[in-house]
């Protein structure tokens, strides 16, 4: 009975919830295909798995990560949760797209893990740039099948979350629009980058499969198609994917320092403004991905500069964040570690951006480790920090018990430690020249891979403290309920 009224239900809440047990699903797929990643190259010439596997569990650890978890738990999950409880709506203006929408991002999971045990699965990479994703494996098929399924949700959710902040707001009346709060306008102009990039992706995969199935040659240049054409288009909806992910973490980091200082945050009218301009700039600082297609001097020039100002809106928040925890006195509870963390890996982050920024560093780091520390750093330890700040202050909607602050405390340290030494030794690795997409090594980077691996162990130590956490309250509340029920 209890699993009928979730599937069939419309309540936002409910939604919610599912959107983020979704997105555990796809996380724990994806980290379990990072445990493979890791064995590989835990040892050189330790090679459990060829290297077409090996370039497969990349693609599907990448696809996993962002597609299946962030996306789910970050913008569906806590979006449905909280989007309408902050402008006093009772509900989603379209309950039943919203319900769509879910099952559409659940379905493609599914579709998704299927087609990793297709032909060997995809070994193209997670950009999957022509012409590596012309060839011809049924498991390409499936997957692209599973990205237009999740692109299509995305497109659905976020007409939804723009139409629920219109309808909520008093439009005639500026100033309740004005003044709604930063997570309303993260998610907010996230929907709009939502609306504007997954058709382009959708066009570009529809030419691949076109390309696989006919004898168009519009992206394959084996035969006659666009060289630059395959590098340039994916990137339309990858780069600004980036902030479709981070802006939501953002909103959400400020929710959680207003809530624990009890105050507006500081300077909150340039916040909005730094997130106005961390959207619109997203989608146009892409080309900084192809510094390496053979670009003249002023084109690359451009792109370093439009790359690099990006750098202004995003010091802004970071400041705007300091300045509210530093004129606010609060205890220090477990989500403001996580925040601490973020605000750190966002810091540093960002600067690791702004040297790849540069068109003639990154020539030279482009194809190493550099890349994939920076990656990491931005994306999955602002997320994860923000994701587990989240749990620890949202957990109220899920359980009348809150997680124990020892264990919290325990989570918190473990978390920083050991994903910033994966981090760090991915930027290490980088200068001193490890290649990336590589699955062998030679003996001298075998330290640095080895305190990789032990990093690693490190976040499997802290996930399985947040595991055992959610299992202790959850116990505890319904030990509660049932000694309530029998009184």
């Amino acid at each position: 009975m209890f699993f009928n009224s979730i599937i069939i239900t419309t309540n936002h809440i409910y939604i919610g919830a599912v959107y983020i047990i979704s997105g555990l699903i796809g996380g724990s797929i994806g980290f379990g295909l990072s445990i493979i990643l890791r064995l590989e190259l835990a040892l050189p010439g330790f090679i459990p798995c060829s290297s077409l596997q090996y370039n497969a569990n990349i693609t599907f650890h990448g696809i996993f990560m962002i597609f299946s978890m962030i996306m789910p738990i970050l913008i569906g999950g806590f979006g449905n949760i909280l989007l309408p409880l902050m402008p006093c709506s009772s509900d989603m203006i379209f309950p039943r797209l919203n319900a769509l929408s879910l099952w559409l991002v659940f379905n493609s999971l599914v579709i998704m893990f299927l087609s990793m045990f297709i032909d060997g699965g995809v070994n193209a990479g997670w950009t999957s740039h022509a012409p590596l994703s012309i060839i011809n494996y049924s498991s390409i098929d499936l997957m692209f099948f599973s990205l237009h399924i999740v692109g299509l949700s995305s497109l659905l959710g976020s007409i939804n979350s723009i139409v629920t902040l219109l309808k909520s707001t008093n439009l005639s009346i500026i100033n309740s629009f004005l003044f709604l709060p930063p997570y309303c306008w993260s998610i907010f102009f996230t929907s709009v980058l939502l609306i504007i990039s997954p058709p382009v992706l959708a066009g570009v995969i529809t030419m691949i499969i076109s390309d696989r199935h006919s004898n168009r040659p519009s992206l394959d240049p084996l035969r006659g198609g666009d060289l630059l054409l395959p590098q340039h288009l994916p990137w339309f909806l990858r780069h600004p994917e980036v902030y479709i992910l981070i802006l939501p973490a953002f909103g959400l980091i400020s929710e959680m320092i207003s809530k624990f200082s009890q105050c507006i945050i500081s300077g909150r009218d340039s916040m909005l403004i730094a997130l106005l301009i961390t959207a619109v700039l997203g989608c146009i600082v892409r080309g900084h991905h192809t510094f390496m297609v053979g670009f003249d001097l002023d084109t690359r020039s451009y792109l370093t500069f439009s790359t690099s100002i990006i750098a202004i809106p995003t010091g802004i928040k970071i400041l705007n964040w300091l300045a509210t925890i530093r004129s606010s006195r609060f205890s220090l509870i477990t989500p403001l570690y996580f925040i601490i963390g973020f605000l750190f890996s966002s810091t540093f982050g960002g600067f690791t951006g702004l040297i790849s920024a540069n068109s003639i560093i990154d020539t030279i780091l482009h194809d190493s480790y550099f890349i994939i520390g920076h990656l990491h750093h931005v994306l999955s330890l602002g997320a994860i920090y923000t994701i587990s700040a989240a749990f620890y202050t949202y957990w109220i909607f899920f359980s009348t018990i809150s997680f124990s602050d020892y264990l919290g405390r325990i989570h918190s340290g473990s978390s920083f430690i050991s994903s910033n030494s994966i981090s760090f030794t991915m930027h290490s690795l980088g200068i001193i020249g490890f290649p990336r997409r590589i699955y062998d090594y030679s003996m001298i980077f075998f330290k640095f891979q080895w305190f990789n691996s032990l990093g690693l162990i490190g976040i499997y130590l802290s996930i399985a403290i947040l595991l055992f956490a959610i299992i202790i309250s959850l116990v505890r509340s319904l030990s509660r309920s049932s000694f309530n029920s029998h009184q």
